[in-house]
């Protein structure tokens, strides 16, 4: 079984395109949240998200900005105009469907949520202090978190040594079947790891293995979008140097 695993599309259609292309043919999605935001296209990644039906979709704080469940006073000025502005483009149907989201989802194996199990909606999981204080408050093998927009992954044992979560390179494959693990696939559509280009992940549960992915998208064509809906020229910018 192969499962693409997604976080922060943030409205980035080009590319979250790019990503199902480049990511071939797999039996399940994954969406970890924060479909919206920032981007040009929210209307169009939420209808993507809805056809594909992921078998886990969870929602992301700026998910729950569109939705009016998050008070815009918590986000920068620059995410606070990008916001209202994305709520505006949302019909009933995206909004009903970012409303029916759940905040986490837990099975034998694994834990989903989009900032950490402390802190569903909110909390960054970047180092190895907070990744320590939430390993107690997850029972599975694996936690699979985005919002930091930063590919990395994390043991149990290392976060208790304050060691520096792992950030990772195009390719690189990781065995599950020891240890507990906090994991971040990276961000679609607006990576903050220094690399340009959408990132995702590859699960194989059967295999104990995950693989993280990087894909070149035409950021060009992003960015004019972007500047042809008015929205900040510091996010237009952000894009091209995956900061």
């Amino acid at each position: 079984m192969r499962i693409l695993i997604i976080s922060d599309v943030h409205a980035n259609l080009p590319a979250l395109q790019r990503v199902l292309e480049d990511a071939g043919e797999v039996d399940e999605v994954w969406s970890l949240g924060d479909i919206v935001g920032y981007g040009p296209n929210p209307r169009e990644c939420v209808e993507i998200v809805r056809t594909i039906a992921p078998s886990i979709s969870i929602i992301g704080n700026h998910d729950w900005a569109a939705i009016g469940r998050l008070s815009l006073e918590d986000f920068n000025p620059v995410a606070r105009f990008a916001s209202y502005w994305t709520t505006m483009q949302l019909g009933a149907e995206h909004l009903r469907y970012l409303e029916s989201l759940p905040n986490r989802m837990i099975d034998q194996d694994w834990t989903v949520v989009h900032g950490s199990p402390r802190h569903p909606i909110w909390e960054y999981v970047y180092n190895a202090r907070i990744a320590a204080l939430n390993f107690p408050l997850f029972d599975t093998r694996v936690c699979f978190v985005g919002h930091t927009h930063v590919q990395l992954y994390i043991r149990e044992e290392e976060a208790m040594a304050n060691v520096t979560p792992r950030h990772t390179v195009d390719r690189e494959s990781i065995d599950l079947s020891e240890g507990r693990f906090i994991i971040n696939p990276g961000s679609v559509g607006q990576p903050r790891d220094g690399d340009n280009r959408a990132a995702f992940a590859i699960y194989e549960p059967k295999r104990n293995r995950l693989t993280f992915r990087r894909v070149a998208y035409p950021i060009e064509e992003t960015q004019e979008q972007m500047r042809e809906q008015g929205l900040p020229e510091s996010l237009i910018n952000r894009l091209a140097h995956g900061i």
